[in-house]
């Protein structure tokens, strides 16, 4: 599902059971996260992801909201530079 920062300002009072910076191609950065056991990506008024320039301005962006965990995650292109196939295994997190 999808929520504006307009739409979670306005849910502001329940808490973000975990916030996810995600990686897309080590370039940019989108929030994911979660109410409940709903699962949400922070999108514009287009409904087009946001997507930020750094993790810290992604983790800014959701400065004042009650948030549990933050968790960073990072591209892993290390399967496809070594050739490795495609495995189902939990991406790589780091806490934020």
């Amino acid at each position: 599902m999808n929520m504006t920062l307009g739409e979670l300002k306005s849910r502001k009072h329940e808490p973000i059971r975990l916030a996810e910076i995600v990686s897309m191609e080590g370039r940019y950065y989108m929030v994911r996260f979660y109410i409940g056991n709903t699962g949400y990506i922070l999108v514009n008024d287009q409904d087009k992801a946001i997507m930020f320039s750094g993790a810290c301005s992604a983790r800014e962006a959701m400065r004042g909201f009650i948030v549990a965990d933050f968790d960073l995650i990072p591209p892993t292109g290390t399967d496809e530079m070594i050739g490795m196939p495609d495995s189902s295994s939990e991406p790589m997190r780091v806490q934020f």
